[in-house]
């Protein structure tokens, strides 16, 4: 057996490191970047909805998550707004190109949070930049990129219960202080002709697979596509051929239930049985991690990194979705497709975007959170569910009105 030096430091909490002189700085590259390919638009009426909020409350933002540029978009938003925002971001990404991710991310106005797991630094960090109400907290409740951009997919109810938490401490020394969450939608949509550039896309995945696929549509050769990668999946995983699961969605359902439980029976009682599939992956994730920092064995460091992989295949498996496209089969979800499609054949963590487009942002009215507060005391997980019901709920609203 072989020891390795053993890093813990990478499941240290790291805060934001804002700036004024470097925020304004990544604000300008970040905005020419940003608009070579994606133009973000948001109407005076809607920059109004802010001067609703009174300039000492807390506030929390919380958009809808279904594309990569998401972040970006809500930094834009900040310049535009003159506001600054502290953002919420996945503990992994300040791991990445050696930890100069992490720099710019801190600089950018980013924590870390270690989704699925018991982060109480991460929280407290986020309630903390409420009750101070110079920054806006910046929270995606979807919790995950789904690239399902017109169906808003179920919340987690973190953001509700960081705002009420935040009032109760600001009001024993300020009993009328006020929290509100604001929602935000984000709407993409293609400026350039799509069907040449997905045509594209779509036969490098068909070589990469060495494999012709049956169908005249791009439509239909990316459901060929996805066919052959759960095929691979289910021989990889031992799934016999049954014919009764020959529909995608079944297959999809059944090859993420067979591979979450292959990783969950190596680690009982990781997860709670009663959550929904992302979140167990979550917490299967989190508690790999942890013991990922902390032993010394190169064997299982090894078996830990590819129990990882294989519950990021299944959270990226949650959003596989052919009914989504079937019902409308439009040149944006038909990218959304082929981007989760690249995203596993190709081992990305960001698939390129397809092409130009332009991206609507509406903010919908503001929530106070105060009048929630004995409701909160008395039932915190109802008045949590309803609440993050409520929020999915408006911006969906504003996502079908944009």
């Amino acid at each position: 057996m072989t020891l390795m030096q053993n890093d813990s430091s990478k499941s240290r909490f790291i805060p934001a490191r804002l700036s004024p002189l470097t925020l304004g700085l990544l604000q300008h590259i970040s905005k020419i970047d940003l608009d070579r390919r994606n133009r973000v638009m948001v109407s005076k009426e809607n920059l109004e909805v802010y001067k609703k909020i009174p300039r000492n409350a807390g506030i929390i933002l919380t958009p809808n998550h279904a594309d990569e540029m998401d972040p970006r978009v809500c930094f834009e938003l900040s310049r535009i707004t003159g506001r600054r925002m502290v953002f919420m971001c996945n503990r992994e990404a300040f791991d990445e190109i050696g930890g100069i991710a992490g720099w710019f991310l801190q600089r950018l106005g980013a924590f870390s949070v270690e989704r699925g797991g018991h982060d109480v630094a991460a929280k407290q960090y986020a309630i903390k930049t409420v009750i101070d109400a110079r920054n806006d907290l910046v929270i995606f409740p979807e919790g995950e990129i789904f690239y399902l951009n017109e169906s808003v997919q179920p919340f987690h109810s973190g953001a509700i219960d960081i705002g009420l938490q935040a009032i109760e401490e600001r009001r024993m020394r300020d009993p009328d202080w006020e929290a509100y969450i604001l929602p935000l939608s984000i709407k993409y949509r293609f400026t350039e002709a799509m069907h040449d550039i997905l045509e594209a896309r779509v036969k490098k995945m068909e070589e990469h697979l060495a494999k012709g696929m049956t169908g005249d549509s791009v439509h239909e050769r990316l459901k060929g596509v996805m066919s052959e990668y759960l095929r691979r999946g289910e021989l990889e995983h031992n799934i016999s051929a049954d014919a009764q699961y020959g529909d995608l969605a079944e297959r999809i359902e059944r090859l993420r239930h067979v591979v979450l439980s292959d990783v969950g029976a190596k680690y009982k009682q990781a997860y709670a049985e009663q959550s929904r599939t992302i979140d167990k992956a979550f917490q299967l994730g989190a508690h790999l991690r942890e013991r990922l920092s902390k032993t010394l064995s190169t064997e299982h460091q090894s078996e830990y990194t590819e129990d990882l992989g294989k519950l990021k295949e299944v959270q990226h498996l949650v959003s596989w979705r052919p009914d989504y496209v079937d019902e409308k089969p439009s040149a944006e979800r038909l990218a959304e497709m082929t981007l989760k499609l690249e995203r596993e054949l190709f081992k990305l963590k960001r698939p390129e975007q397809l092409g130009k487009r332009e991206v609507t942002l509406r903010l919908g009215e503001p929530i106070g959170l105060s009048g929630h507060l004995a409701e909160y005391k008395a039932n915190p997980h109802s008045l949590r569910s309803t609440l993050a019901d409520l929020l999915r709920s408006k911006i969906q609203s504003l996502i079908n009105e944009s």
